[in-house]
């Protein structure tokens, strides 16, 4: 099993420790972006609560991470198809080599 890690933060009013196998350096990383990403809901809906703000964090976190999966995907298929066409060009040009 991994190491674990304990990692404490503060978001919005309230205090929270995660156990992650990620080091500090990582974690602080995210908790610098998790507290820009809360002031910047914050700053746009001055009256939401802090529940409000977090579920809209995840909700843009989620969205962003299948923004990115989608086009990891296609960036893929793109590798693949090309992959594909390399092969079927050096299969051509072993045949034209064997024929003279």
């Amino acid at each position: 099993m991994a190491n674990l890690n304990r990692y404490k933060f503060t978001f919005g009013k309230k205090t929270l420790t995660l156990t992650t196998e990620h080091d500090n350096l990582f974690m602080e990383e995210i908790a610098k972006v998790a507290t820009e990403k809360y002031q910047t809901i914050k700053e746009q809906m001055p009256g939401a609560d802090d529940e409000t703000v977090a579920l809209l964090l995840a909700i843009n976190s989620l969205s962003t991470q299948l923004s990115r999966e989608i086009e990891f995907d296609d960036k893929e298929q793109e590798l693949k198809d090309l992959r594909n066409k390399l092969v079927a060009v050096k299969q051509e040009q072993s045949k034209i080599e064997d024929s003279l």
